[in-house]
C-alpha cells in the first residue's frame, strides 16, 4: 500500500491485527523472525548441555526529522515507520499526526539468515527519516521531566508543574468482563515471545474488547509507539481505544497516552507513583497487575462498567 506517508507491507511480518470486522493472523514468513541463532550451554543440577537457540534482534535505529538526527532508539528491527510515527508523536515532537508529511524507511527489511550485511547496508536499514511542515518540531516537549523537576524544587510534584499535556475528554466506558479477557488476547499474538522470549508486548482494542493491534519489541516504549503508529498510518482512530503493555507503567508510557488522547491505560505490570499522578491529573484511567479476572485500578474507575450483584 502507498500513500503519502511512504509504502508498507499490509502483511507486515509478526503483526496480528484486524480490519473490517475480521481477525488477521500474520506470522513471520520462514527465515524473517527477528532473531539470529547463539550457542549456548544450559546448566541443571550441575550437569551442562550445549545447545543453540535463538535471541532476539536489537539494533539502534536512527531518527531523522527534516534532515536532523532527533534520537536513536535501541529496538528490534521491523515495522520502523510505523515506530517513528508513533514516537514523533507520542513524544511531543510534532503537535499531531497531520505535522507530518512523509516517513521513509531507507532499509529494506532484515538480512537472510546466515548472510553477512555490509555497513551500507545495515546504516540503510538503520535509519528512518522524517519529513514534517515547516516550524511543526516541537524539541522543548521532552523538557517535561525538567519541569517537574523544577516545579518541585528537586522533587516531583505533577499538581504544581507547567507541562505542555491536555486532560484526555474521551468519556469511553468499558465492561469489567472486557478488560479481564485483554490479557489473554494480547498473549496469543505475542508469536515472538512464545517462540524466543526478550521481548515486550503492547496492544490497542476498541471498547468491546476487539483486538486492533499487537506489537512486539525489545523495548516497552518502542512496542507501544509501534502499536500507535501502526494505527495513524492506517486512519484508524484512537477514540475509545484500550492500550495494554507488558510491563511496568511508567511517566513516559502515561504521557504517551496522553498525548494520543486514549482513555485507559493497562498493565500486567504495576504502575509507578509518578505515572498514577498523571494519569489521575490528566484524566486516564490506569490499571496495574491486570492478570485474568484480577487487576489494581489506580485512577478514574468511573470509565469501568462494573457487572450488577446477583440478587
Amino acid at each position: 500500500m502507498t500513500s503519502g506517508l511512504g509504502t508498507w507491507n499490509e502483511a507486515e511480518p509478526g503483526v496480528r491485527f484486524t480490519r473490517e470486522g475480521r481477525s488477521m493472523d500474520v506470522s513471520y514468513g520462514a527465515g524473517d523472525w527477528p532473531t539470529a541463532l547463539r550457542q549456548v550451554w544450559h546448566i541443571r543440577d550441575g550437569e551442562s548441555r550445549q545447545q543453540e537457540i535463538e535471541t532476539v534482534l536489537e539494533e539502534p535505529l536512527s531518527l531523522h526529522i527534516n534532515g536532523e538526527r532527533v534520537a536513536i532508539l535501541m529496538r528490534l528491527p521491523g515495522m520502523e515507520k510505523e515506530l517513528a510515527a508513533g514516537f514523533c508523536v507520542s513524544e511531543g515532537l510534532v503537535g499531531s499526526f497531520s505535522d507530518i508529511l512523509i516517513v521513509h524507511h531507507c532499509g529494506q527489511g532484515l538480512p537472510s539468515p546466515g548472510s553477512e550485511t555490509s555497513e551500507e547496508e545495515g546504516e540503510s536499514r538503520n535509519r528512518v527519516e522524517v519529513t514534517i511542515r515547516p516550524g511543526a518540531l516541537r524539541p522543548e516537549a521532552r523538557l517535561d521531566v525538567v519541569r517537574l523537576i523544577r516545579a518541585g524544587c528537586g522533587a516531583v510534584d505533577v499538581d504544581r508543574a507547567d507541562l505542555a499535556l491536555e486532560p484526555v475528554k474521551d468519556g469511553t466506558m468499558v465492561d469489567l468482563r472486557t478488560i479481564s479477557g485483554l490479557g489473554s488476547s494480547m498473549r496469543a499474538g505475542q508469536r515472538l515471545h512464545q517462540r524466543a522470549g526478550g521481548v515486550h508486548g503492547a496492544a490497542l482494542f476498541d471498547a468491546g474488547g476487539g483486538l486492533v493491534v499487537v506489537c512486539e519489541d525489545v523495548g516497552r516504549h518502542n512496542a507501544v509507539d509501534k502499536a500507535l503508529g501502526y494505527c495513524l498510518l492506517r486512519g484508524i482512530s484512537l477514540r475509545g481505544k484500550l492500550l495494554l503493555c507488558s510491563g511496568r507503567l511508567t511517566y513516559e508510557m502515561v504521557t504517551k497516552t496522553i498525548r494520543l488522547g486514549i482513555p485507559l491505560l493497562a498493565s500486567i505490570s504495576a504502575p509507578t507513583t509518578l505515572s498514577v499522578q498523571l494519569a489521575e491529573r490528566f484524566n486516564v484511567t490506569l490499571i496495574g497487575y491486570l492478570r485474568g479476572h484480577r487487576m489494581t485500578i489506580y485512577s478514574h474507575p468511573e470509565r469501568i462498567r462494573m457487572p450488577c450483584p446477583e440478587v
